[in-house]
């Protein structure tokens, strides 16, 4: 990472069909992501949800983040660079 990496805190929904697929380890190796889960709730019955927050270069970032839509994840914005920490 350098300088120009940026912190996105994200809600990833993930639904039933990708539950057990590895998209963060993906995300991770793939786009070179830097990542720490927040928060996670998933259910073998009906899908669920993970708050992770990605470390990276934004263009790393944003081409990870459309690669997980186009695998039917829906990704949610939550902050960024420590913005609304609150959220999780």
């Amino acid at each position: 990472m350098n300088q120009w990496s940026e912190t996105v805190r994200v809600q990833l929904n993930f639904p039933l069909v990708r539950i057990k697929e590895p998209v963060i380890w993906h995300l991770s190796h793939h786009f070179r992501l830097k990542f720490s889960i927040r928060y996670a709730a998933i259910s073998p019955e009906t899908g669920g949800y993970t708050v992770v927050d990605f470390t990276g270069e934004r263009e790393d970032i944003n081409a990870g983040l459309a690669w997980a839509q186009e695998q039917g994840v829906e990704v949610s914005a939550l902050g960024v660079n420590g913005e609304n920490e609150w959220a999780i």
